[in-house]
């Protein structure tokens, strides 16, 4: 049987996200008139800007009557939204958003739901993986990212952590955070606060530099070497990202031998060493406001640990995101034209904690079977209690009507 001609998969698509955008109202788009908008299509995420909406009513009856693929609105407040090029829009301030996806992490789980797939039509060679070059004929390869509970669950993680650094750093309020799920590969935290919105490009940078913990002065913060020890900020007055590295050195001393050995290079003598003298140790840094061990060349060892722990704790957010403000964004609770899935609006802290990346934005289709043919090998995955999958290249399917069109959308299989 021959695959549905793109027109027909464009027009059952269109029809799917216009049942939904008609029982569903979008409605948590701040001061939507100074908004500019782009729209995308199937086949590209971004096809027009610079579209304007006088109100949420405006906008959800355009989504009603031409639903797109893909939805997105600035981070600015412009005076004319809808004007070009960018300087006669009147910029009046702008949102700060930070990005976390999950294919930014180079955790060991893309090795295993990530596909290559050799770009040669004689080859047509596969595997799991980022190889770039195809290990049989070396041609280049084409990369499909997937996601899994891991790396989603650490681009939560880290949204969950900068929430939290976002308050107690910058005192800005969480009830001005529009949190959401991207729809595919992470989550987005937009701060609307007030004090926030006039801030210069370069002051952005500043307070991201802040977040990533680039160019931090150790001495500045209080971490001055001296000889063969470190002098530390005491303990119970350290703020900041002072107070983050001690809890960090704290909190290494939790750590195995092995853990040790592996991390910093220690001799197993001087792990065994450092678990033993931890409570002299961790005294000297509470009394005397020094970190020093009983072996030699502990400043170093200890001078490992500071960069460690910064490293371990810096949030893994998009500079160029968090910098621009002309980007525009996904608008929360519309729906992602790569997957299928909602780009959920995430109301409150508690909410993300119990967020399910592959059960809660699932909002088209049924359980109703649908055939369809796959155009690229898949990992298994999940859509919501269910795996599938893995599957082979050219393998004809019947699937639930949800699996079928989130597989379509994404680009690996088509309708038979």
């Amino acid at each position: 049987m021959s695959y549905i001609p793109d027109f027909h998969k464009i027009k059952y698509f269109t029809e799917k996200f216009k049942e939904y955008y008609q029982n569903n109202y979008i409605s948590c788009i701040l001061d939507v008139s100074k908004r500019e908008f782009g729209i995308g299509t199937i086949q590209s995420k971004i096809s027009q800007r610079h579209l304007s909406f006088v109100s949420l009513e405006d906008f959800n009856n355009y989504l009603r009557i031409t639903p797109p693929f893909y939805v997105s609105y600035s981070t600015s407040y412009f005076k004319y939204p809808d004007r070009r090029p960018m300087d006669n829009k009147i910029w009046e301030g702008s949102d700060i958003v930070y990005e976390f996806d999950s294919d930014d992490y180079d955790l060991p789980c893309h090795d295993r739901h990530n596909t290559w797939q050799c770009t040669s039509e004689e080859c047509n060679e596969w595997g799991y993986g980022n190889l770039v070059e195809c290990p049989k004929c070396f041609s280049k390869t084409k990369i499909t990212e997937w996601t899994c509970d891991e790396c989603l669950g650490k681009a939560k993680e880290d949204t969950l952590r900068l929430v939290d650094f976002l308050k107690k750093e910058f005192k800005l309020n969480p009830a001005s955070f529009i949190i959401s799920f991207s729809g595919a590969k992470g989550y987005h935290v937009r701060i609307t606060d007030r004090t926030i919105i006039s801030l210069s490009k370069p002051a952005r940078l500043q307070m991201m530099n802040y977040i990533l913990a680039n160019d931090l002065e150790l001495e500045k913060l209080g971490f001055i070497k001296q000889k063969k020890l470190w002098k530390i900020p005491p303990v119970k007055e350290a703020a900041g990202w002072s107070k983050k590295i001690i809890m960090g050195i704290i909190d290494v001393f939790s750590y195995d031998e092995k853990k040790l050995i592996n991390l910093f290079g220690l001799s197993p003598k001087k792990a065994k060493l450092l678990k033993d003298t931890k409570e002299d140790i961790l005294n000297k840094m509470y009394h005397n406001n020094i970190l020093v061990a009983d072996f030699s060349s502990s400043d170093k060892f200890f001078e490992d640990v500071i960069n460690h722990v910064i490293n371990k704790t810096r949030l893994k957010i998009d500079p160029q995101s968090s910098s621009d403000i002309f980007k525009i964004m996904r608008v929360p609770d519309t729906i992602h034209g790569g997957t299928g899935f909602l780009s959920t609006y995430i109301k409150t802290k508690e909410d993300l904690i119990n967020f399910d990346p592959f059960k809660d934005p699932v909002v088209l289709g049924n359980m109703d079977l649908k055939k369809i043919k796959l155009l690229k090998p898949t990992p298994k995955f999940r859509i919501i209690d269910q795996y599938y999958g893995p599957y082979n290249k050219d393998e004809v399917l019947k699937l639930p009507e949800k699996v079928s069109m989130f597989l379509v959308l994404k680009g690996v299989a088509n309708f038979e």
